[in-house]
């Protein structure tokens, strides 16, 4: 089984979307799994590629960038060589698998001012860098009304130990690259298929300040799995979620009401 299914929020109850902050406890701060090696050279390869836009950084970044490096090696972890050009929060994200945001704060407000980015769930690093966390969450339904100040007020409040908390979504392609949003929605997958090309994407995100004021690091560590292994996993949570769930709710994890009902007829049939 796959273990982090467990941490999915399956509760079928508005909001759509929650902050569900949580104390790491004993979990590591970091994670290594059987596909580091594959993601690193997918980094590397992306990172190589302009058009990705995979990383960018604001002025003045590099002293949380080097405070970032820091926190990695302490753990253990060991660092890709470093070059006269490489900004340390670049040569940090090259060297684990999670992507690694920089959060300044600025006039009252939290803005995007620096990240490492190359498995991104479907947004573009350019359109989000210098913005507010508010304009870098968008679009979420809900996101105003629920979690804007909370999120502000939780950043406000963040201490230099990590608390981390989990998101979801259910999507049909499941490369880690995901810079856009399909214009016209998720083609529908329909009958037999839906449990084995239909993915759970799944990002576990940490989130600490740092030593150096007003400055906070963000982690995003992609975990993917089919549909059919959260079934096998946990079969009434995800049938109570289907049948009970908002069509808001359930489209802002990527699942449409045509492909809601596919899903539960391939359940019946499974």
């Amino acid at each position: 089984m796959v273990r982090w299914l467990d941490e999915i929020d399956l509760d079928p109850s508005d909001p759509p979307v929650r902050m569900g902050v949580r104390t790491l406890g004993d979990q590591s701060w970091l994670l290594q799994d059987d596909e580091e090696e594959s993601q690193l050279e997918l980094k590397a390869k992306l990172t190589k590629d302009e058009s990705s836009e995979v990383f960018l950084a604001l002025p003045e970044s590099e002293a949380a960038g080097l405070e970032v490096c820091s926190l990695i090696t302490g753990t253990g972890r060991q660092l890709i060589p470093d070059s006269k050009d490489l900004h340390p929060l670049k040569r940090a994200g090259l060297s684990v698998q999670e992507d690694l945001c920089l959060m300044r704060r600025d006039e009252g407000c939290w803005v995007l001012a620096a990240a490492s980015l190359c498995f991104p769930s479907r947004w573009r690093l350019s359109e989000k860098i210098g913005r507010e966390i508010s304009d870098v969450h968008g679009p979420v339904t809900g996101y105003p009304e629920f979690l804007r100040k909370k999120v502000n007020s939780l950043m406000d409040r963040l201490s230099t130990t990590p608390v981390w908390r989990r998101n979801w979504f259910i999507h049909p392609d499941p490369s880690l690259y995901q810079p856009e949003r399909p214009e016209n929605g998720d083609p529908i997958i329909r009958g037999e298929r839906t449990l084995d090309e239909l993915f759970i994407r799944s990002e576990r995100q940490t989130l600490r300040s740092l030593d150096a004021n007003g400055w906070i690091l963000f982690t995003i560590k992609i975990q993917q799995t089919a549909l059919r292994e959260l079934l096998e996993a946990r079969n009434e949570d995800l049938v109570d979620w289907l049948t009970t769930v908002s069509p808001e709710s359930a489209l802002h994890k990527g699942v449409q009401s045509e492909q809601r009902e596919e899903i539960l007829k391939s359940l019946n049939h499974s």
